[in-house]
């Protein structure tokens, strides 16, 4: 029996060639977790606790009465439940709520002016029923939506010519209707004013409820019903800021203003509108000399003038 010596010897540098890279392989590896990962592990599940409490919890779209459930997906589609898609939406932040009302208020009124909006909805006349909310309609926006692709594609004139016609609504190309809107705008920023001056008022009257809101109608100028708005505010357990709730009451009551992610953005930016507007600057030196006329009346000549 003879022994390989020459094929023994370099079986056993192979082995310990592979072993060799092994441990180098394992030092490379201790090195990478060490520079990824240099905090104890305590700190390190306590900082991951924390990250992923901060993001939104984004789950399978599944429901227990589902009974084809995804399981793997994020997106929903129109065949999945109501929940499923609610939930998608306040995930997301999407305000969804809001929403659907201003499409069920447009849909109410496309309805009221229209006979058959179901069959027959002219984007001309859409755009006349709702001047200022067309875009909150669905059914305006997949109009819009069409003649863009048909313009797009084909450059169609008839599609274009429509267009055309939706970004002169949305412009206010008539000055009468740029007037209008200034002046709404207007009278939504002193609205908002009031109900601030009327919630100071509020805050420091004292005494019993007929004598406060006396008391604040007289302060603030206004009327029984604000004073009353006023105390209510103030009696509220979570009051939050005043300026937060003139905002949203003055939105109540049907004035449009700027939307924002906090309604003092949004007064800031219909603050801003309402002072930039070159129609209430043109209005207010057209009343000027008007305003002048009525509170300086001229001399009435007397008898004794006359001697």
């Amino acid at each position: 029996m003879s022994l390989d010596v020459e094929g023994d010897a370099s079986t056993a540098d192979g082995i310990k060639s592979r072993l060799d890279l092994l441990s180098a392989r394992e030092v490379l590896l201790s090195a990478l977790r060490q520079v990824r990962d240099p905090l104890p592990p305590e700190r390190e599940k306590s900082r991951r606790e924390a990250r992923s409490a901060s993001l939104p919890a984004l789950r399978p779209l599944h429901d227990e009465d589902d009974d084809n459930p995804s399981g793997s997906r994020f997106a929903p589609t129109p065949t999945d439940s109501v929940p499923s898609i609610l939930r998608c939406a306040d995930t997301l932040g999407i305000p969804w709520k809001q929403i659907v009302v201003d499409e069920i208020e447009a849909e109410q009124r496309l309805r009221r002016y229209m006979e058959d909006v179901e069959n027959d909805c002219p984007l001309r006349s859409a755009l006349k029923i709702l001047p200022s909310s067309f875009l909150r309609s669905w059914r305006i926006r997949k109009q819009i939506e069409s003649l863009s692709l048909a313009a797009r594609s084909a450059s169609m004139r008839d599609a274009i010519g429509q267009l055309r016609a939706v970004f002169s609504e949305l412009v206010g190309q008539q000055e009468k209707e740029k007037v209008a809107l200034a002046l709404h705008l207007w009278f939504a920023y002193q609205r908002i004013l009031l109900l601030q001056r009327v919630r100071r008022a509020a805050k420091k009257s004292r005494g019993d409820l007929p004598e406060r809101l006396a008391l604040i109608c007289s302060a603030a100028r206004c009327n029984y019903d604000d004073a009353a708005w006023a105390v209510l505010e103030e009696a509220a357990p979570r009051r939050g800021h005043s300026l937060d709730a003139a905002v949203r009451k003055v939105r109540e009551e049907g004035f449009r203003i700027p939307a924002a992610k906090t309604e003092a953005r949004a007064f800031a930016r219909l603050r801003r509108i309402v002072r930039a507007s070159p129609s209430l600057g043109r209005l207010s030196r057209a009343r000027k000399p008007v305003e002048t006329a009525l509170t300086t009346p001229g001399r009435v000549q007397l008898p004794v003038d006359a001697v």
